[in-house]
């Protein structure tokens, strides 16, 4: 599969692909969430391998360009939903003088260690979950990799008494090529931490021959090529969803952020073998805890009668 592989998908020395998937009750069709590969799999063998299993449809997610355009011509729909942020270790993405006074702050106050995903180190990983900024939030599921998985590995920022300040888990998809999963910080850390940590990985991994490296997708970043999108109804429903969730979901934020380490960025889509379908977007809200994470933020925002006013950001 010479495309790169879609988000949270990986390739290893198997004899036969594993996929985790997840039957969607309205759409009635199947949603692969995360697939394991042999090296030998290509593209086309994807894709008659997931319609045998799968006849009654399926649905993948954090798709590439060339991976929607595939399954576009095969008769299959195609969504834009977001964008990826790529950082290559062979390249200089830390050179911007406030970044690096930032990573050389955090080096202050800790470093980035590699832990074992073992059965302690799960334990701490889940407790910064439950500590960190969101933790009282109903949290997303399949949308990345929140269980063990034998080809991830786990980044602590560990503070001088060995306190976990932050972590993120790092998913190996291939040889060359390695993806955030997980991303969090504790949330009395120093905001330089998360950048410290991302400076940390990214030298691990530049030293370990790594090529490209994903810090993820950032969803309803539609923009980025400048070019006109069509007033397709699934692209309006996007838009529209991305304007109301974002007093719940910071996808701006998220996107300041990863675009601080000047990384590439690649357009992601949500792709099927058949017709995407309003229900398909239900399906996927409910499946995801999205729906869940909507409703939190609306019962916060009816505690405080200006709950939905958004504060104007200064300039």
């Amino acid at each position: 599969m010479q495309e790169p592989l879609p988000l949270s998908w990986t390739k290893a020395a198997l004899a036969r692909p594993v996929y985790r998937h997840r039957f969607l009750h309205f759409s009635r069709t199947t949603w692969v969430t995360f697939a394991d590969l042999p090296f030998r799999y290509t593209l086309p063998d994807v894709h008659a391998d997931l319609e045998a299993r799968f006849p009654g449809g399926f649905l993948v997610r954090g798709c590439s360009h060339g991976v929607a355009a595939f399954l576009s011509r095969n008769g299959g729909g195609v969504l834009k939903t977001g964008a990826e942020a790529l950082l290559y270790p062979q390249n200089d993405h830390f050179g911007k003088r406030s970044l690096a006074a930032l990573v050389r702050q955090a080096g202050k106050k800790g470093k980035t260690v590699e832990v074992p995903l073992d059965g302690d180190n799960l334990t701490r990983l889940s407790e910064l979950l439950r500590e960190g900024r969101h933790g009282s939030k109903p949290q997303l599921e399949h949308v990345f990799r929140t269980f063990p998985c034998s080809r991830c590995r786990c980044f602590a920022f560990v503070s001088g008494s060995g306190t976990w300040m932050a972590a993120m888990t790092v998913t190996v998809r291939g040889k060359r090529c390695a993806h955030t999963e997980l991303m969090v910080k504790r949330a009395e850390s120093p905001s330089c931490i998360m950048e410290g940590l991302v400076g940390g990985v990214f030298g691990i991994l530049g030293e370990e021959g790594v090529r490209e490296w994903s810090l993820g997708e950032v969803p309803f970043l539609l923009s980025l090529s400048g070019k006109a999108s069509s007033a397709r109804f699934d692209e309006i429903l996007l838009a529209v969803t991305a304007g109301f969730s974002r007093h719940v979901y910071d996808a701006g934020g998220l996107y300041r952020f990863k675009n601080k380490f000047a990384p590439r960025w690649r357009d992601v889509y949500l792709c099927a073998n058949r017709r995407l379908s309003l229900q398909t977007f239900v399906d996927l809200a409910i499946e995801t805890r999205y729906a869940r994470l909507l409703a939190h933020g609306v019962g916060e925002a009816f505690k405080s009668p200006f709950g939905f006013v958004q504060p104007t950001a200064k300039t």
